[in-house]
């Protein structure tokens, strides 16, 4: 019974010093530069900052002090990639950039979790909403990375007939191409660039595809809320726990994962675009789970 006591008390006095020592360790410190300051981004700091096992510096639109650098660089946007090349921090996360502009700041110490959807996914949603009914698919796009997902996917998906063409975004000249391009679709996919897909020309994109009964999906929920059909998406809610995922791998192996799409995503749906169109559509729990192979 001695022995047993003894036994005991030695174990519970390793576990204390083991508790002691990890309570001695350093924590890990990461900055987080904000490109703006309002509520919505105070809020992603919120959830990334709690809980943690990190301590979470937050700047807005500039980087500390060399002397005052943390462990890991977080930056949102991609208005903030060029900061991605102070050689101040071991490790260099940039949330919610997108992937062909993070391109050229790939490095060994630097990663990425990015704010468009692979055309993959996209795809997929489209199978679900037209349930393999033969279709003809078509994308504009301006930089030769989405073209490359798109053709990878062709032999996957022999019911559909894909038209990809690329579109310099020069005005009125590449809304004539783009509404052609819609003549000769039944489904327009929207890749997530600016230059082609923002405030200015959505409105004569989506008249166009409702003009020939067609539908737009993706690239994001803001074009599903002006009237797009559908897209995946990825919350900020999402974003604050890929962030947290990506942190707590560096600190547990020393190193970031790779840059990456976001795992965590879900579906957005416009019934009244659905309806008018005479699209009878899946539950969106029930499309993200055909995505999913569920």
């Amino acid at each position: 019974m001695k022995t047993l006591l003894k036994g005991l008390q030695y174990a519970l006095l390793l576990l204390l010093a083991v508790a002691a020592y990890g309570s001695d360790k350093p924590s890990l410190k990461v900055d987080l530069v904000l490109p703006v300051d309002n509520a919505s981004l105070r809020q992603l700091a919120s959830e990334i900052a709690s809980p943690s096992d990190y301590q979470l510096q937050v700047y807005i639109n500039e980087l500390p002090d060399p002397t005052q650098a943390g462990d890991v660089l977080l930056l949102v946007s991609d208005g903030l990639l060029p900061m991605i090349n102070s050689t101040h921090y071991p490790a260099k996360l940039a949330l919610y950039a997108n992937s062909v502009r993070f391109s050229p700041y790939r490095a060994e110490n630097a990663s990425a979790v990015y704010s468009d959807q692979p055309i993959a996914r996209q795809i997929k949603l489209i199978d679900a909403i037209l349930k393999g009914k033969p279709a003809r698919i078509a994308m504009a796009w301006e930089s030769p990375s989405y073209h490359q997902q798109l053709h990878q996917l062709t032999d996957q998906y022999p019911q559909y007939q894909f038209n990809s063409e690329q579109i310099p975004a020069d005005g009125s000249a590449s809304q004539r191409k783009l509404n052609r391009l819609i003549q000769r679709s039944d489904v327009l996919l929207a890749t997530p660039e600016q230059n082609l897909y923002n405030a200015a020309t959505i409105r004569g994109v989506l008249l166009a595809t409702y003009r020939h009964q067609n539908f737009l999906i993706g690239p994001n929920a803001g074009f599903v809320s002006a009237g797009a059909l559908a897209s995946v998406v990825s919350k900020p809610s999402d974003y604050a726990a890929e962030a947290k995922a990506m942190i707590n791998h560096y600190r547990d192996h020393g190193r970031l994962p790779m840059a990456r799409y976001p795992q965590r995503y879900s579906i957005t749906i416009n019934r009244n675009v659905a309806d008018s169109l005479g699209l009878v559509i899946d539950d969106e729990q029930s499309l993200l789970n055909t995505l999913r192979g569920q």
